[in-house]
């Protein structure tokens, strides 16, 4: 079909690069959600990983991760502890507490998860990928 030139050239590379991602996105049970615009912002992780490939030094991105982990675990961390201090009778208090403990704890939880896990593929497991794994 490339080979007719034009728009059906055009048409063809799309539908080999819809496929393409199609099959990679099944692959780590994620739904297909159509192609993204080339040059979007990767973020500073991707890049400093591909610079770290080439000049085969990973102290930047280590860097990168290690001081956004602590920057994350430390917000956390202070507003769950300053959350802390409240009146056993006082309700609303208590609930802002708790929304702080919990996001600290989970934070704390991915953290470790995305450090010590191996991954399993680029999309979140959910309940549902991990039983369609399984049969």
């Amino acid at each position: 079909m490339r080979k007719l030139g034009g728009e059906a050239k055009e048409l063809a590379d799309t539908y080999f690069f819809e496929t393409l991602v199609r099959m990679h996105r099944a692959g780590e049970g994620a739904p297909y959600s159509g192609l993204k615009p080339a040059g979007r912002d990767l973020g500073p992780a991707i890049p400093l990983a591909d610079q770290a490939l080439s000049s085969g030094n990973v102290d930047a991105l280590v860097k990168l991760i290690t001081d956004e982990t602590r920057k994350g675990l430390v917000e956390r961390f202070e507003k769950a502890a300053k959350a802390r201090e409240f009146a056993a009778t006082d309700v609303e208090t208590g609930r802002e507490y708790v929304e702080a403990y919990v996001t600290f704890i989970h934070y704390a939880e991915r953290a470790y998860e995305a450090a010590s896990q191996p991954l399993a593929g680029h999309f979140p497991e959910d309940a549902h990928v991990s039983e369609k794994h399984e049969r």
